[in-house]
This record gives structure tokens, C-alpha cells and sequence, in this order.
């Protein structure tokens, strides 16, 4: 069947739009499909001020903010979430009691699409520097063979959905796959053929083991990752199929990377480079791609220098892997004051205190429930400033009050965004906003 066809006719539900859209380009490839698309979003008009006009545009059935009406979702033949709204949200409770069926963008592309090879991203951090230095590497071989290459990331404006109307069978698709759609992954039994890993995953993503999700690779898949991560795999007594790959930075040549900044950047290289020779890619090609390669906005970004302090944007950190990490590769002396905090996500943080005590001499925490559920634990820290601010730009102005000359201030939030915030893109934009203010 076609996927056309397969929306032909069908009521569909949209909750949620993204925190900056992220869903506007799938829910425009459904309406073209001629499906009966209503949009629902919790948040105001106010707040959605932005996305209004393209909204009004796409020729919806329906569109509500402000609420989700249950009695509404009783007459869909399909929901599909965003990743704002989990699975167990109250007003679903009445869908899933009826039988209707609830997706994810994620879920539903890989049931639609035709027989393609996925390489699947996954990790509590890095995802999106690797995906940033392979997409463009199998873009190029796939040109080449007269192949489509999708890049499947919840993050971008061109939707997941919407690549449904370009992929053929034989197609390469690169996926993102964030902590808490690999359990909704999992539960559909298949497994990326190509599976790396950037660290092993968090807590919340898996329901059993934590490889559960590569548990249906076949005997021609491939798993990648460092000795880290093969080991835990080995102990963990997972019976793969797929061969496992162990991936070390001396695989890459010392002078493919110019623009690294930190030695995770190397790491990230050295999983694309393995992932992109399984598909063949030239290592020409690579080579190409990785000499252009520039670090993301978000990642170790110098914003300002300002009183012979640096302010430096780490906005996409959302773990205490991420901004240890970081942290130990901009410290030196003890000179960095460290802005974080934000919403709980059930991380581990005894090794970010041991690192926070090494490298920082002054620490800010802004809001948030992870922030909050850490407190007793901040306040045992000793031998350092701990502070609190009731805002961001409040916290930026404190860093500049401690900071002292040649010191490093890192916004590395080691929790995901949460509040006014509703994405890493969204808080780091504010954090430049307040540095470039001061």
C-alpha cells in the first residue's frame, strides 16, 4: 500500500506541535495526503502566537489550544503525539481504553517505510554531533548511487513523517533516537540494523535491559560503539545476532578533525567514520566531511568575552555525562562558574559533584524539579560557592559578579529544559540573549 493511500480518508489527532514547530512539516505531509487532520495543543494561542499563520494555512479539520477535548479523540482512526505529550496522559486514557490507535511520529515512519537500512543514534549524550558528521557523509554516497538518505531527527523542521514520500525500498535512513522514544521503539520488535551507541543508554530508556532495544537485530546488522559500551553489552548477556564493531578515536587521523574541541568530538568522529564505512562511504568522502565539520551551536559555543571572562553556550548538555565531560575540557585551575539545573530525568549526579568540586569554584542552579530534587545534595558540596537564581538571567549576572579574571562561565545545564524553556534550543537562546545584555 501506498503511504498516500494510507492516510487517504483517515481522522487524525495531532497533539502537539513541538516546541519550536518541529510538527508543522508532518502535519502539512497529512493533510496533502488527504487524511482529516485535527491539531491539539495544551499550550495557549499566545504561546503558539508564531506558528499560527502556517497552521491556518494547511486546511485543518480542526484546530483547539488551550485543551485536549476527550470526547473529540473518541472519532479519530489515529493519534499521533508529539514529544511533549507520554503515552499515559489523562486525557488518552478513554482512546487507549477504545482501542484507537496512538503513535509517535517515530513509531509510525518505521512501521510505514519501505524496506530501508536505519542507523540509529543512541545515547545520553552526542547523538546529534555524530549525526552531524555522518549525514553528510552518506548524502554524498548516496548521490552517487542514486539513493535517498533521510535524516530523521525530532529536532528538525522537516518533520519524520514527512521523508515518507521521498524513501524507496533500499533507501538509507540516519535516526536520532532520543532516550524515550527507544522504549516505544523496542516495543514494536525491531532494531536499527545499524546500532550506536554514544554511551550506554539512561535509565529512563529502556523497561529491562539496556541494549533491549538491539535485542531484534539479524545476523547482517551491526552494533557500534567504544570498549565502554561493547563490554557492558557482553555483560549485560544479551544474545546478539548483529556483530559488534568496537570503535577507537585512533582510527581517525589526527589531522581529520581540525575543528574538534574537545576529545568527545573525536569519539563522535571515530563512531561515524566506523558507521559510514559499513555503508561504504569513501574514506575520501569522510575525510571531506570532517575537515569542513564545525562544532553545533549549543556545544561549547563561545558566546562573549567580556571582562577577560568567557561565556560559553553549553545549552544542549541535558546530562551529567554531557557537562562533566565538558567541564573537564574547558577547566583548568579551578576557573569555571557553572550556571545548571532543570527538569528531573532521573539521572545519577554523584560523579558530576566529584567533577563540579575538581573543576568549579562557583556553582548557580536555576530552577526546576531536577534541580530541586538535587538540593540536599548541593548543599553538602563543600569547598566551592553554591548559589541559587530564580531565573537564567538572573544567573548570568551572578556568574559575572563571582567570576574572576581568566575564569570560564559554562551554561551546562546537566538536566533537561523544563518552564518557560520548552527546549535546549529555546534555554540557550535566552542564555545568549542575557550574556550579550550584560
Amino acid at each position: 500500500m501506498r503511504v498516500r493511500d494510507y492516510f487517504l480518508g483517515k481522522r487524525i489527532a495531532v497533539i502537539g506541535i513541538g516546541p519550536h514547530g518541529e510538527m508543522l512539516a508532518d502535519i502539512k505531509f497529512l493533510v496533502k495526503a488527504n487524511a482529516l487532520v485535527s491539531v491539539y495543543d495544551l499550550r495557549s494561542e499566545a504561546r503558539l502566537a508564531g506558528h499560527l499563520s502556517s497552521l491556518r494555512s494547511f486546511g485543518l479539520a480542526n484546530q483547539v489550544l488551550g485543551s485536549v477535548p476527550v470526547d473529540d479523540l473518541m472519532d479519530m482512526d489515529l493519534i499521533i503525539l508529539s514529544h511533549d505529550y507520554p503515552r499515559n496522559s489523562s486525557f488518552l486514557a478513554l482512546a487507549r481504553k477504545n482501542g484507537i490507535e496512538i503513535e509517535y511520529p517515530e513509531t509510525l515512519f518505521l512501521k510505514l517505510a519501505p524496506p530501508v537500512s536505519v542507523a540509529g543514534v543512541m545515547g545520553t549524550c552526542g547523538k546529534a554531533t555524530v549525526i552531524s558528521m555522518l549525514a553528510p557523509m552518506l548524502a554524498k554516497t548516496c548521490a552517487q548511487n542514486d539513493q535517498a538518505c533521510a535524516i530523521i531527527d525530532p529536532e528538525s523542521e522537516e518533520g519524520i513523517l514527512a521523508h515518507l514520500k521521498k524513501l524507496k525500498s533500499g533507501d538509507l535512513v540516519a535516526m536520532r533516537i532520543v532516550p524515550k522514544m527507544m522504549p516505544e521503539i523496542t516495543a514494536l520488535k525491531w532494531s536499527p540494523q545499524v546500532a550506536i551507541f554514544t554511551t550506554v543508554p539512561p535509565r529512563n530508556s529502556f523497561k529491562g535491559s539496556a541494549f533491549e532495544i538491539i535485542g531484534y537485530q539479524t545476523y547482517n546488522n551491526h552494533v557500534i560503539g567504544d570498549d565502554q559500551i561493547i563490554d557492558a553489552i557482553k555483560v549485560s548477556g544479551l544474545q546478539l545476532k548483529g556483530k559488534m564493531l568496537r570503535t577507537k578515536t585512533s582510527i581517525l587521523p589526527e589531522n581529520w578533525l581540525p575543528h574538534a574541541k574537545t576529545p568527545s568530538d573525536r569519539e563522535n568522529a571515530a563512531l561515524a567514520l566506523q558507521t559510514a564505512r559499513i555503508f561504504k562511504v569513501p574514506d575520501e568522502t569522510a575525510e571531506a566531511v570532517l575537515s569542513e565539520w564545525k562544532p553545533l551551536k549549543g556545544h561549547l559555543e563561545l558566546v562573549k568575552k567580556l571582562k577577560n571572562v568567557e561565556f560559553v553556550n553549553d545549552s544542549a548538555s541535558e546530562s551529567p555525562i554531557s557537562t562533566v565531560a565538558n567541564m573537564a575540557a574547558l577547566a583548568g585551575q579551578k576557573n569555571l562558574v557553572l550556571i545548571f539545573g532543570g527538569a528531573d530525568q532521573g539521572s545519577d549526579y554523584r560523579e558530576f559533584y566529584v567533577a563540579a568540586k575538581e573543576y568549579t569554584h562557583t556553582l548557580i542552579a536555576i530552577p526546576g524539579s531536577g534541580t530541586l530534587k538535587e538540593r540536599s545534595a548541593l548543599q553538602r558540596i563543600e569547598n566551592i560557592n553554591v548559589l541559587s537564581a530564580p531565573s537564567l538571567e538572573e544567573a548570568v549576572r551572578q556568574a559575572l559578579d563571582h567570576a574572576r579574571k581568566g575564569d570560564k562561565v559554562l551554561f551546562s545545564p546537566a538536566f533537561e529544559a523544563c518552564g518557560i524553556d520548552c527546549s535546549r534550543k529555546e534555554r540557550g537562546e535566552r542564555f545568549v540573549r542575557a550574556v550579550r545584555a550584560l
